[in-house]
């Protein structure tokens, strides 16, 4: 791995000596809540979590191998009993799909809040997070990533993600010709449902870095906010048309593709990795409902 592939990245906050009594209010109806009061490790192992205990992670690994919860203050919607999560991958992230075939050419990692056929798959709910990058187990950007997605409900496509890197080829546009592996590996890049890239951000030298995605299953429409550190979100979109239909699964965690690849899935290349080589940290993670237009700032 070059050091000139991996991204500049920011050091986390050493301590939680700094951590404010208390979080920002959700201000709307909570549907989901992934932020777990004063968890351990094996809390993720069990039925207990918020998040699906068996999915989606390497053969034959638990949540407590996978997952670290640095001691580091929270983003602006969590408490200090509210700890942050990080999400690694290493060479045994591999999911078996289906029950019968590696995924080889993945190294993937994700927490699945909801069921699918919960609340949050009607009407109009925000979904919420807080990502922040770990100089310790950089991300090598040479590889697309996708970080945060909603799956649609029969796993053939995803609504809207958020992903990182250099975007692969076969990503492009469902619609156009137009190529999106020119923009820069850096930029943070939120993708539509037709894989159209409707909204960038530079990396934050601020810390955490604060989405929400409106979800219209009434309209089929998306909107995006977002805010770094402590600021209160913005809308940094109008609402755009897209296919909600069905609603689905909300991922959060590591999908790292390949490179040289031609099926994405089942080949490619990917340099090997220490144990939890690579990782995110999440915080902050709820759905709430956005019927009457309300969305927590």
């Amino acid at each position: 791995m070059q050091l000139s592939s991996l991204l500049p990245l920011f050091l986390l906050t050493p301590s939680i000596s700094a951590i404010r009594p208390s979080p920002n209010p959700i201000n709307c109806p909570l549907v989901l809540d992934g932020r777990i009061r004063n968890a351990s490790l094996s809390t993720f192992d069990t039925p207990s979590s918020p998040f699906d205990s068996k999915y989606v992670k390497g053969l034959n690994l638990t949540w407590s191998q996978i997952l670290l919860l640095p001691p580091i203050k929270p983003s602006r919607f969590s408490s200090l009993s509210h700890g942050p999560i990080e999400v690694t991958i290493d060479n045994h992230s591999l999911f078996l799909s289906g029950g019968k075939n590696l995924q080889h050419g993945f190294r993937r990692a994700e927490l699945i809040l909801g069921n699918g056929s919960d609340a949050s798959n009607s009407g109009i709910k925000t979904f919420h997070w807080s990502v922040k990058l770990d100089a310790q187990r950089a991300l090598n950007l040479s590889h697309e990533y996708m970080l945060v997605w909603h799956e649609s409900g029969d796993y053939s496509h995803n609504q809207w993600s958020l992903n990182l890197g250099v975007m692969l080829s076969q990503d492009r546009p469902l619609d156009t010709n137009i190529s999106t592996v020119d923009l820069d590996k850096k930029l943070w890049k939120v993708l539509d449902g037709r894989n159209n890239v409707i909204w960038t951000h530079e990396p934050s030298s601020r810390g955490w870095m604060n989405f929400a995605v409106v979800m219209d299953g009434v309209n089929n429409t998306l909107q995006i906010f977002y805010s770094s550190g402590d600021d209160e979100l913005v809308a940094v979109t109008e609402p755009m048309k897209n296919d909600n239909s069905g609603m689905g699964q909300f991922h959060i965690g590591v999908l790292k593709k390949p490179t040289e690849t031609e099926s994405v899935v089942w080949d490619g290349y990917q340099e090997p990795l220490e144990d939890r080589g690579e990782g995110l940290v999440y915080s902050g993670v709820f759905v709430e409902d956005s019927e009457d237009g309300c969305v927590s700032r």
